[in-house]
């Protein structure tokens, strides 16, 4: 039989079982732009838009991305504090790289991978399973979730038949205004107060989108119709969920005032809400790799 360690807090709370696998950090810092997502335009109303041909790369920048890579990785989940919505992951060898839109570099992250025999220093206590499988190493720092949270509902339905407000409580934001050489980044932020000056990092296991319709204050140049994606993240005294522009996402623009203003959103699962994973980045070293 293998033996087995099992810690609890004082409150009864478990904080490790050595016969699970843990996870711990492996990276924390900023985000750094990485590369730029152009969006996509039909080239003629009149071709097929099931056909990918028929789509070809806007003439402005695009959409900005940003995000980080970790070595050696295996299952790794990141944790930020600051906006960003995961928008894939890019996986060389053995290198993991993340891409979120809507964020920039004043975006933390922190990166949980499970954990490995490869950190130097003592003392230490290490625990494997019986095929020699690592499942605690006290030289990582493990991740500890302290809580979760649901996203909000989304406000009533507009006339159209859309949701002006995808969750209720929330605002629409332009992050940046349109031009001839970028992309506006309209926005949707519901802010979720929790404990006071505690500084949260958030994970989103799984997300939703949405079809975005928005008005001139949002785009600048009349109604612009883009995808859109949800992410969350953490900041100091709570969490935020959002909607921002999907990655390399198809945009069109429209005629006539068939939408409300300044903007709303349709074909958004209401049937399930993600929950976000909530950490206290007081005891994470920072930066770290």
């Amino acid at each position: 039989m293998v033996a087995r360690l099992i810690v609890n807090k004082d409150t009864g709370e478990l904080l490790f079982d050595t016969t699970k696998i843990c996870y711990g950090l492996v990276k924390s810092g900023n985000f750094a732009y990485l590369e730029t997502w152009p969006r996509k335009y039909l080239r003629s109303s009149n071709l097929d838009p099931n056909d990918g041909s028929s789509w070809s790369d806007s003439f402005r920048e695009g959409d900005r991305m940003y995000g980080f890579s970790i070595a050696n990785a295996q299952s790794p989940i990141s944790f930020i504090s600051g906006k960003g919505v995961l928008q894939g992951t890019i996986r060389t060898g053995n290198t993991v790289t993340f891409l979120y839109g809507g964020g920039d570099e004043n975006t933390k992250y922190y990166c949980f991978d499970l954990m490995g025999n490869n950190i130097a220093g003592s003392p230490y206590l290490k625990t494997y399973t019986d095929t020699g499988v690592i499942t605690f190493n006290s030289l990582q720092p493990p991740l500890n979730i302290v809580g979760t949270v649901q996203a909000p509902g989304p406000g009533a339905l507009d006339a159209y038949g859309r949701y002006p407000s995808p969750y209720s409580g929330g605002a629409w934001q332009l992050i940046r205004a349109q031009n001839a050489s970028v992309d506006s980044q309209a926005q949707f932020i519901v802010n979720i107060q929790l404990g006071a000056g505690i500084q949260y990092a958030v994970f989103l296991p799984w997300s939703r989108s949405a079809s975005g319709w928005l008005a001139s204050e949002l785009t600048g140049v009349g109604g612009t119709n883009y995808g859109f994606a949800e992410g969350a993240y953490g900041r100091t005294g709570g969490i935020s969920f959002m909607f921002a522009p999907a990655g390399a996402t198809a945009e069109s623009f429209l005629t006539g005032v068939g939408y409300t203003v300044p903007g709303s959103v349709q074909n958004l699962p209401v049937d399930r809400f993600p929950q976000a994973l909530l950490i206290d980045t007081a005891t994470l070293p920072f930066p770290y790799n």
